[in-house]
């Protein structure tokens, strides 16, 4: 079997391509361009000349330039396409490359997708300017960013992980592909623009009698007769006026109703045309896994479908222009030829138009799982299997946010449900990192991602962490309160007896209050959770809480430490079995300069 290119590589020969693909096209457009010019200038000359010689050879020239004109422009509208595709390809490649260090050009950081009472979300930076949402997305329009955005807090059932799994496989092998959607998808500025209003439209139904007078639509045939029997002075001139202001009679009644979808859709045929335009690539793919066939088989008229949707509405648009308006518009009742064909769509392809979309999004959102894949060829895919209790057995895991010359890996074990590993260590020693790489990891094998590890096998679970609680003015809330409210949340999802157990990642609990009550809370926190469906990290200062865990079965010791040479602090950021017996605040203290001593 060929190897894949190495990410840097690949990415470097696709810039150089569309380098080279962008000189070409702008050369075949200037060409182009002259060629228009000089089409263009022939056409009034050969009138004249026509006009001065009375030749019909000047009629058949002005008839071929004109046609050549024609042909020229659709063809510096192609080589147009090109470019920018050409162009697109180099911005997508920068991305990657950039991606790579960790850099993000991207402006989107799916902030706005943020909920801070998700169970997971905030603490383990999925979203945000340094976030695995960024380092991710390869998403183009809103339906996949959303998608991707719902995958990363909404963990797969385990046969869906596995097609995922096997997608991913399968269109990792195919960049050039992925890079093509992604370029066709920044041809259309529209291609990103939210589609929710087209959702509703699609729902609404038009009133009985405005659907019932659509039919009047065919009443210029009329006016065309009336007119053509007054120009042979057949008929007087006034029933074919008449008949002019009914139809302004009739367009006048569906004015309102149009002008409001108007407003709501401008520019959404272009949006359409777009997403036809990706729906035609999804059509072509090459896939052949399960999790693809079963999305292929819902698309098969999406695209040339879509894409009639979309001339229709830019037709519509066209009533904005007035001189269109005057001599088109109102003759020909323009307005309800396509509201009648709207409606008409509507009731032959409205059921289909919320899976095409859902198709065009899954798409999008295993594309970025898939060029994550690419650009991490040594990350595997984890071995996700179906167990009753927690399991979680990770060599050589490591958080996919730090850069591989700076990030360290570990070992980490983890059977059964009402088991606590409890984390000592001094501050900065790296125990709120861990507990945040075993939480992202999770997350990226439950979507059906690769992970940032040697290997990885985990049972599915319900991750849930509380790490970053803050106080809040608007709520009157101090951080203690919050955190309260949020160990509240565990528990009353611990008691739940349906679905996958929880596992929850708890960073220095219940800080907020003095030890000894820190202490009592947290045992009695570990305690409660005991007997549950659940199983989890707990990191703390608390040695008490460490050697009160040593004497219970449920409970496993675990430190990160630091030392002092020449007076300099030092870790090594490796997790040790054990109460941590090595703490460095004094010394933090001292080098900030803070004297200790009386």
């Amino acid at each position: 079997m060929q190897s894949l290119p190495t990410p840097t590589s690949f990415f470097d020969q696709q810039m150089q391509a569309a380098r080279q693909a962008e000189r070409a096209a702008q050369r075949q457009f200037n060409s182009l361009s002259l060629g228009r010019l000089g089409t263009f200038a022939a056409v009034p000359i050969s009138i004249s000349l026509w006009d001065r010689s009375d030749d019909a050879a000047w009629g058949v020239l002005t008839l071929l330039a004109t046609v050549l004109y024609l042909v020229l422009m659709r063809r510096q509208q192609a080589a147009r396409r090109r470019r920018e595709f050409a162009r697109n390809l180099q911005t997508i490649n920068t991305d990657e490359l950039e991606r790579l260090n960790f850099q993000f050009r991207r402006k989107d950081t799916g902030e706005h997708f943020l909920d801070l009472g998700h169970p997971y979300a905030a603490d383990l930076d999925l979203f945000g300017k340094h976030s695995l949402y960024r380092l991710l997305n390869r998403t183009r329009t809103d339906e996949g960013s959303r998608r991707l955005a719902r995958w990363l807090t909404r963990h797969a059932e385990l046969d869906e992980i596995m097609m995922r799994q096997e997608s991913v496989t399968e269109f990792q092998k195919q960049a050039e592909w992925r890079q093509a959607w992604e370029a066709t998808a920044l041809l259309h500025e529209h291609a990103a623009q939210q589609v929710g209003t087209l959702r509703a439209w699609a729902k609404e139904t038009m009133e009985v009698p405005l659907r019932q007078s659509l039919r009047w639509r065919w009443w210029p045939v009329v006016t065309l007769l009336l007119g053509t029997l007054a120009l042979t002075s057949t008929l007087p001139a006034w029933p074919f006026w008449l008949s002019l202001v009914w139809q302004a009679v009739i367009l006048n009644r569906y004015n309102a109703g149009v002008q409001s979808l108007t407003s709501r859709t401008t520019d959404l045929g272009l949006t359409l045309l777009a997403y036809a335009d990706l729906l035609q690539l999804a059509h072509d793919a090459p896939f052949q896994t399960r999790w693809w066939q079963l999305r292929r088989s819902l698309i098969q008229q999406a695209a040339p479908t879509l894409r009639t949707l979309g001339h229709w509405f830019a037709r519509l648009d066209y009533r904005l222009h007035p001189f269109f308006l005057i001599f088109v518009g109102i003759p020909f009742l323009w307005d309800l030829h396509c509201l009648a064909a709207l409606e008409a769509w509507k009731e032959r392809h409205q059921a289909q138009l919320d899976q095409w979309l859902e198709v065009l999004a899954d798409t999008e959102a295993m594309n970025s799982l898939a060029g994550f894949a690419f650009a991490q060829p040594n990350y595997p895919l984890p071995q996700v299997t179906w167990e009753q209790d927690v399991r979680v057995e990770a060599e050589a895991l490591a958080h996919p946010l730090i850069p591989a010359s700076k990030r360290v890996s570990n070992d980490f074990n983890l059977h059964g449900t009402g088991t606590t590993v409890l984390i000592t260590g001094s501050n900065m020693s790296g125990k709120s990192t861990f507990l945040r790489t075993l939480g992202i990891n999770l997350v990226l094998a439950q979507m059906g991602a690769v992970v940032c590890a040697r290997r990885l096998a985990c049972s599915p679970v319900q991750v849930f962490s509380s790490m970053r609680t803050q106080d809040s003015l608007e709520e009157s809330t101090s951080s203690f309160y919050a955190e309260l409210k949020r160990l509240r949340q565990l528990i009353e999802l611990s008691q739940s007896t349906s679905g996958s157990p929880i596992f929850y990642l708890l960073d220095e609990i219940l800080k907020g209050t003095n030890s000894a009550d820190r202490h009592r809370g947290a045992e009695a926190l570990i305690r409660q959770l005991h007997p549950k469906q659940a199983a989890g990290l707990v990191s703390t200062h608390d040695l008490e809480l460490g050697e009160w865990g040593a004497t219970q079965p449920y409970v496993h010791n675990y430190h990160f430490r630091s030392d002092v040479q020449d007076g300099a602090l030092t870790f090594n950021y490796q997790l040790q079995e054990g109460i941590c017996q090595s703490f460095n605040a004094s010394e933090l203290m001292r080098m900030m300069g803070i004297e200790l001593d009386p």
